[in-house]
C-alpha cells in the first residue's frame, strides 16, 4: 500500500487541467488539506517533473520508510503540484515540511522561510524547442512560451543574449509547461522553453520539433528547517528513503523500469490524461538526469562551474522576484545541512542498500 495523496488533493486533480483562466488555475493548491499538526509530515511532489518524480514516486512506495515513520508516530501525506513555484507560499510555517523543487522555486523558498537543502534532485538541461527555427536567431519576432521565474526562463534569457537578441525582439507568452507541446503543434507559439519531460513530449510527438538551445538547470530536495531540527529522526528517515530510492533504481534496470511504471501511473492519475511518453523514454530521462550524475545524491560544491543556486539567485533578484533583504548567505546556510552526509556515512543503520517497495 503506497502513501496516498491527500483526499482533497486527489479530488481536485482532474479539474486542474481543464479549468481555464490564470486566476482559476492557481486555486487548486489553495484547497489542499495540508495539516499543521506535529504528527503529520506534508510532502509536495511534482508528478510531471522528471526525474524528480522518480524519487518521489518510489519514496511513496517505500515500506521501510513507512515502518520508520510509524515508530515515530508520524504520518506522511503527499500533495501533487503542477510546478515548484506553486509550493512556495505553502512551504514551512508548519505546512509543507518536505518538497521536490526546481532551482528557482528553491531559491524563492529559502529566502522566505527557514529551509535546508537535502541534496541534488537532478542536473540536466532546460531546452528551447522550436518547430521551424534551427537556431535561436530564427526566433526573432516570434512567440515563445515560457514559465515566468523558472530555470527555463533563465535559460531562454541566456539563449537570447548569446544570439545578441534583446527580450523585446520576441514575444514572451506565459504558459504552463503541460500546455506547451499543444501550443507548439497548433502554431499558437513558435517555440517554448521548458524542463523535462516537456521537451521530450514535444519531440516524441513530432520529429520536426527540435531543441535549438540548452542550458543547465537543477532540482533539489528540501525540508523546512524547523522540521529538520525539531523532528530530526523523521527528517533523516525521509533522507534515507531519498538515498535508498536512487541506489535502488541505479542497481538494476528492472528496478528503474518498475519505478518508471509508477511515475507514468502517477502522472496519469494527476493529469487525468493518457501518458505522453513511452516507458523507455521516461527511463532514459531518469538515467541521464539523475542516475548517471556522478556522486548523486549529493550536494555538489559547484554546478556548471559556479556555486549552486548563485546564478539563479542573481537572476531572480534582477527580475525583482525576491523579497527585500534576501541574501546569498541564506543560500549558503540552506546548503550547509548535513543530513545527507550523516545518512550516507552510516548506510547499514539507515538500510540504504535494502529495498522493500510495494508491488
Amino acid at each position: 500500500m503506497l502513501i496516498h495523496w491527500s483526499q482533497r488533493s486527489a479530488a481536485l486533480l482532474i479539474s486542474i487541467f481543464v479549468t481555464s483562466g490564470a486566476a482559476k488555475a492557481q486555486e487548486y493548491f489553495d484547497n489542499y488539506a495540508i495539516s499543521t499538526q506535529p504528527g503529520i509530515v506534508d510532502m509536495g511532489v511534482q508528478p510531471m517533473a522528471y526525474p524528480l518524480a522518480f524519487v518521489s514516486s518510489t519514496m511513496q512506495r517505500d515500506r521501510l520508510l513507512r515502518q520508520d515513520l510509524k515508530k515515530l508516530g508520524v504520518e506522511l501525506r503527499v500533495h501533487p503540484f503542477r510546478k515548484g513555484n506553486d509550493m512556495v507560499k505553502l512551504f514551512g510555517n508548519g505546512k509543507l515540511e518536505w518538497a521536490f523543487l526546481g532551482d528557482m522555486p528553491t531559491v524563492n523558498t529559502l529566502v522566505r522561510t527557514p529551509t535546508v537543502i537535502l541534496g541534488l534532485g537532478k542536473r540536466n538541461f532546460s531546452s528551447v524547442v522550436s518547430h521551424n527555427a534551427s537556431q535561436i536567431e530564427g526566433l526573432r519576432g516570434k512567440r515563445i512560451a515560457y514559465s515566468p521565474g523558472s530555470s527555463s526562463h533563465l535559460v531562454l534569457m541566456r539563449g537570447l543574449k548569446s544570439a545578441g537578441m534583446a527580450e523585446s525582439t520576441v514575444t514572451l507568452v506565459a504558459m504552463e509547461p503541460s500546455q506547451m507541446p499543444d501550443a507548439l503543434t497548433s502554431g499558437a507559439v513558435d517555440a517554448f522553453s521548458a524542463w523535462e519531460p516537456t521537451p521530450s513530449i514535444a519531440m516524441q510527438r513530432d520529429a520536426a520539433n527540435r531543441p535549438i538551445y540548452r542550458g543547465m538547470s537543477t532540482d533539489w530536495v528540501v525540508a523546512a528547517e524547523p522540521f529538520a531540527r525539531q523532528q530530526s529522526t523523521a527528517a533523516l528517515a525521509l533522507t534515507a528513503a531519498y538515498v535508498r530510492a536512487v541506489v535502488w533504481m541505479r542497481a538494476a534496470n528492472a528496478n528503474l523500469e518498475r519505478a518508471a511504471s509508477w511515475v507514468l501511473r502517477d502522472g496519469e492519475a494527476f493529469t487525468g490524461q493518457a501518458r505522453s511518453l513511452t516507458l523507455a523514454k521516461a527511463m532514459d530521462i531518469a538515467r541521464k538526469d539523475l542516475l548517471d550524475v556522478p556522486g548523486a545524491p549529493a550536494v555538489p560544491a559547484k554546478v556548471d562551474g559556479v556555486p549552486p543556486l548563485t546564478r539563479e539567485f542573481a537572476f531572480l533578484q534582477e527580475l525583482g522576484r525576491l523579497p527585500d533583504g534576501a541574501t546569498l548567505q541564506q543560500v549558503t546556510q540552506a546548503l550547509s545541512y548535513d543530513g545527507l552526509r550523516r545518512v550516507q556515512s552510516t548506510p547499514q543503520q539507515y538500510r540504504i542498500h535494502q529495498a522493500e517497495y510495494d508491488q
